[in-house]
């Protein structure tokens, strides 16, 4: 059977994933992390209950308004996401 597109790219990886909840003034988040092999500085972050990932570095945590952006959350429950990252990542 012939494929209707070309693949740029088709592999299967292992990664190491790590997860973490957490409960915060607001409401609980569930995060998963993976080292990011593109850029070895940055994770993947997924948080979970919204289905939104980030490539997340220090350099987008300084980046106001970005925390807010991608994962889709207010500036108060931003702010304690990004005091959470700085501790993780």
């Amino acid at each position: 059977m012939e494929n209707k597109f070309d693949y740029l790219k088709d592999e299967v990886v292992t990664k190491e994933i790590r997860y973490i909840s957490f409960m915060s003034k607001l409401k609980r988040y569930d995060f998963a992390f993976m080292k990011n092999e593109d850029h070895p500085d940055k994770y993947t972050v997924i948080h979970l209950q919204e289905n939104r990932f980030a490539v997340l570095g220090e350099e987008e945590l300084s980046e106001r308004g970005h925390i807010e952006h991608v994962f889709h959350e207010s500036e108060i429950e931003a702010d304690e996401i990004r005091e959470f990252l700085r501790e993780v990542l």
